[in-house]
């Protein structure tokens, strides 16, 4: 269940500051009703409420909202009932102490009474003013947005809003008291949770007598509608169920719902998801609207929103397209002139020891959608597409047109046709589907270091049917960590090239970093139809490994220190473990480009010779040592003042570009893990 959404908490935080949580009056506002900004601000407030709707600041078991659209088209009054029923309603209560338990000595103590009651109530309505309303309404053409189309234009008039409850705080509760009062001389308290008579009310027994009613009485601008011949009226209906909104509009002669859209899938985590174009929704029927008449001909809207938070991040969109445009004939439907043209080509390949059938996209439902129109929606229709010589409707349910062909064929025929609910069809469109090449690298090797290598095999542009020669363009993608690929500029061009002649092509893959590789192609041409495809090669990236060198190492005292520097070619990070006579004591530090060990005490160890290892390997697991030889006999048997102890005959051996400075502790740490004791005293 949603709790209040963490924001109240600041609402709450503002108001001690402001009043010490007395409800008294604010400071004068304008007379004029100013739209509230929903997005942006420089307070707190603002900013915190204008991320939220209704339902983040009450949570609900059920509510209606009727909505009445003014005469001139300029507000719409919101009238709202919530009922918060069962345990939600002890939960509700539970939550709204806890949210003043710091704040005022009665907060979070189990109990809410009716000044807390009111304090959140007065500052709620305020946060309410703030909220997304969930609606927009735009004249013109009938659309879906797109770039710089913000639909959540319906904003929350200034001081208009209200919201009242009933029993938050039962006064006929089984447990109710009288408490310290900080705003009111007529403070009661209740506990959170009732006992398990569930008696909230002692004066009558009556089905849940601890559930709340919230009611909220509100205005919004629909801003600067200048024509109501087309209107569309957008509705964000992401993580709500459990309501009925009812959307009363004045009398507009002819004004008529010309198509109504449950549109899915739009990501609320990340954004960037495609507008969908007019008509091309499917939507799953969770939603439902119905669309009637009032007493006085204006139009009724009921709209039963079934979109649970369980579906997060995928959002909802319901789109309502009003006009007062008679309704056209019913037409034939018909192909539109982005639609591909009769007898283009879909091309493909194969990778050349595969023996598997090879599923080719003909095209997703959103690019289908923009090769029909009609006056329906184009959802409607009845798509049509089938392969030569075959029944099977290549049509999947999700509307997009697949078609899979075996390793035995490299050419086939499909046509493709739409059909409406009068059934009237468009004309038959034929399309070609070819394999192209088969593609291989030069050695039959997956593995790739430095550079892409790859063959095309079997070309083939010719058309059988007809013996037209196709001028096909390819260009080649590399795609890794599953970002999507990167395309070369080089062109490879399958034009006048004999079937038994091979390409190839080389590309720069040091800019990949080590792992699986995908290979893509992008194809075009006259009469080809321009597509992606992403390759059935596997291919790896070998790495390289770190390169490490040592950059200085030196005794002071007992005490000897290493540094160095390295880097990766592949740009992975690097992790560093030290070894003392290949016994690991421990990891070593890094910042920058750099690395350090050390100070080691040699007291710790036996006097003698020894060999230090600094270890790095990058992420995919590929290592390199960078080691120094030392004696620490001399270092532990001081010499006469003015002489220096013997270095010990130091070999180093690398290269490196960046630093690491080990932990004193840590390496101490791994001297007692070493295990050697302390030099005995002579």
């Amino acid at each position: 269940m949603n709790k209040v959404h963490a924001l109240v908490f600041s609402m709450m935080m503002l108001l001690v500051g402001a009043s010490g949580l007395v409800v008294s009056d604010t400071q004068t506002l304008p007379s004029d009703q100013a739209p509230m900004n929903q997005f942006g601000g420089d307070t707190s407030f603002e900013a915190q409420c204008s991320k939220s709707s209704f339902e983040d600041v009450f949570t609900y078991t059920w509510a209606n909202f009727d909505v009445t659209v003014a005469d001139n088209w300029r507000t719409a009054q919101i009238q709202a009932v919530a009922w918060v029923n069962g345990t939600m309603a002890d939960d509700f209560r539970a939550f709204l102490d806890g949210l003043l338990d710091g704040l005022i000595p009665s907060g979070g103590d189990g109990w809410l009474s009716s000044d807390e009651r009111e304090a959140v109530r007065a500052v709620a309505a305020d946060c309410v003013e703030y909220t997304m309303t969930r609606v927009g309404v735009r004249d013109g053409e009938h659309h879906r947005g797109g770039p710089a189309v913000d639909w959540r234009n319906a904003t929350w008039v200034e001081d208009g809003v209200s919201i009242d409850e009933w029993n938050m705080v039962p006064e006929r509760h089984e447990s109710v008291r009288s408490c310290t009062s900080f705003g009111s001389s007529d403070c009661y308290e209740v506990p959170v949770s009732p006992g398990d008579a569930r008696d909230c009310d002692t004066n009558v027994v009556n089905v849940d007598e601890c559930r709340i009613e919230l009611m909220l009485l509100g205005t919004v601008d629909l801003y600067n509608i200048q024509s109501l011949e087309t209107l569309t009226l957008a509705m964000n209906t992401s993580n709500i169920s459990r309501a009925t909104y009812t959307v009363t509009a004045p009398y507009v002669e002819g004004m008529r719902v010309s198509l109504f859209e449950e549109c899915e899938g739009r990501d609320l985590l990340h954004g960037g998801t495609t507008t969908p174009l007019r008509g091309s929704c499917i939507g799953d029927g969770s939603s439902v609207a119905t669309f009637a008449y009032n007493e006085l001909g204006g139009l009724v809207l009921t709209i039963m929103p079934d979109r649970p938070n369980s579906f997060w991040p995928a959002g909802e969109d319901l789109f309502f397209d009003l006009t007062t445009i008679p309704p056209s004939v019913d037409e034939v439907p018909i192909w539109t002139p982005i639609a591909p043209e009769n007898g283009t080509t879909w091309l493909f390949s194969t990778e050349f020891s595969s023996s598997d059938p090879t599923s080719i996209m003909i095209g997703e439902w959103s690019e289908v959608a923009a090769w029909f129109s009609d006056e329906d929606a184009v959802s409607t229709l009845d798509l049509f597409c089938y392969e030569e010589e075959s029944e099977s409707n290549l049509v999947t349910e999700s509307r997009s047109i697949v078609i899979t062909i075996g390793r035995d064929v490299d050419f086939t025929t499909v046509a493709c046709s739409a059909v409406d609910a009068a059934g009237q069809s468009t004309p038959t469109r034929h399309f070609h589907v070819m394999r192209g090449f088969l593609v291989n690298t030069p050695s039959n090797s997956s593995g790739v270091h430095d550079n892409l290598e790859l063959v095309f095999t079997n070309i083939t542009t010719t058309l059988p049917t007809n013996q037209v020669l196709l001028d096909v363009e390819v260009v080649v993608g590399l795609e890794w960590d599953g970002d999507g690929p990167t395309y070369y500029d080089e062109i490879v061009t399958l034009g006048l090239v004999n079937v038994s002649q091979e390409i190839f092509f080389s590309g720069d893959a040091r800019v990949a970093t080590p792992g699986p590789l995908n290979v893509w192609f992008k194809y075009s041409g006259t009469g080809v139809y321009e597509r992606i495809e992403k390759s059935d090669i596997f291919l790896q990236k070998i790495g390289s490994p770190p390169i490490l060198s040592i950059l200085e190492s030196r005794w002071t005292g007992t005490e000897w220190v290493m540094n160095g520097m390295f880097s990766d070619p592949d740009g992975e990070d690097v992790t560093f473990t030290m070894f003392i006579n290949g016994e690991n004591v421990g990891s070593v530090q890094s910042t920058g480009n750099s690395w350090s060990v050390g100070p080691i005490d040699f007291q710790l160890f036996e006097p003698g010779a020894y060999t230090v290892t600094v270890q790095g390997c990058d992420s995919s697991g590929m290592c390199s040592i960078s080691e120094r030889s030392l004696n620490s006999t001399s270092a532990l048997y001081q010499p006469p003042l003015g002489e220096s102890p013997e270095d010990g005959g130091d070999s180093g051996t690398g290269f490196v570009p960046f630093p690491l400075y080990s932990s004193f502790m840590g390496i101490l740490a791994a001297a007692f893990m070493y295990g050697r004791g302390h030099r005995k005293e002579q």
